[in-house]
């Protein structure tokens, strides 16, 4: 998103003191709102009682890139929509979770599904691409590890009893995401993903193979209702993780599925 001249100079013009961002004077509306969708997109936060809009991290260091570039990346943009609270217990009861385990969840957010993760018992890693997102996972202390990275760029380092993730949907990103997901699954392992429903009726090379994918490893896609993320149509995945396709020759299930012209058009099974 292209950042207006009015708002950069409003950013310009605020007072940074430590993780607080404190504007200058009382700004019009409709620029206050502009300008609060720009520090929102870099991690700040509006606090009524500090009057001023908090980050995780340093406000100079969070707002410095958007600065210099003149243009941020919005949630939106990115395909980042957090889980709501009551669909990560179904995710959670899907999963099977059991005390102990050690789970991985990429594109990780803000924690909501890791903190749940935790409660229940079970070891839990996350990945996540923005540092003002990690750093809020950081500071709870419910993750083992929290890594800052890009996940489809991130090598295979270990293996996991579960994966739990809700990855960005643009550009069947989430399907990229859940294939490579699936090499840090152990054998007899479980992956649940969040994804697009886009990928149960798109018929492009890449969904119909990872529909195949699924088919083969005897998983379910399964209909979301509408409103869990404001009318985006979804879906649940689950692929179990099975020792005779996780054996396969380079991980071939896992990033590298071979097309099934018989694959259901819908992609519901």
């Amino acid at each position: 998103m292209k950042i207006d001249d009015d708002v950069l100079d409003a950013i310009r013009n605020a007072r940074c003191d430590g993780p607080a961002l404190y504007l200058s004077g009382q700004l019009e509306d409709r620029l206050y709102q502009r300008v609060n969708l720009a520090l929102s997109a870099v991690g700040g936060k509006w606090d009524r009682w500090k009057r001023a809009h908090v980050f995780p991290i340093n406000a100079a260091e969070a707002v410095a890139g958007l600065l210099a570039e003149g243009e941020v990346t919005t949630d939106a943009e990115r395909g980042y929509f957090p889980t709501p609270s009551a669909l990560v217990d179904e995710i959670l009861d899907l999963a099977d979770l059991q005390t102990g385990q050690e789970v991985l969840e990429p594109s990780a957010g803000t924690g909501a599904m890791a903190e749940r993760i935790a409660d229940r018992g079970a070891v839990v890693d996350c990945v996540e691409l923005d540092p003002g997102r990690a750093e809020i996972i950081r500071n709870q202390d419910y993750a083992r590890r929290v890594t800052v990275a890009d996940f489809l760029a991130l090598p295979v380092s270990a293996r996991y009893d579960r994966v739990v993730m809700n990855p960005p949907f643009a550009k069947q990103l989430d399907i990229r995401h859940v294939q490579r997901a699936l090499r840090w699954v152990r054998p007899n392992g479980l992956l649940v993903a969040v994804m697009f429903a886009g990928l149960a009726f798109r018929n492009n090379v890449l969904a119909a193979d990872f529909r195949s994918q699924v088919r083969e490893a005897r998983g379910t896609i399964t209909p979301l209702p509408d409103h869990w993320f404001k009318g985006i149509r979804t879906v649940l995945t689950v692929i179990p993780v099975r020792p005779q396709l996780y054996e396969l020759a380079g991980h071939r299930t896992a990033e590298a599925p071979v097309s099934d012209q018989r694959a259901s058009q819908d992609g519901l099974f």
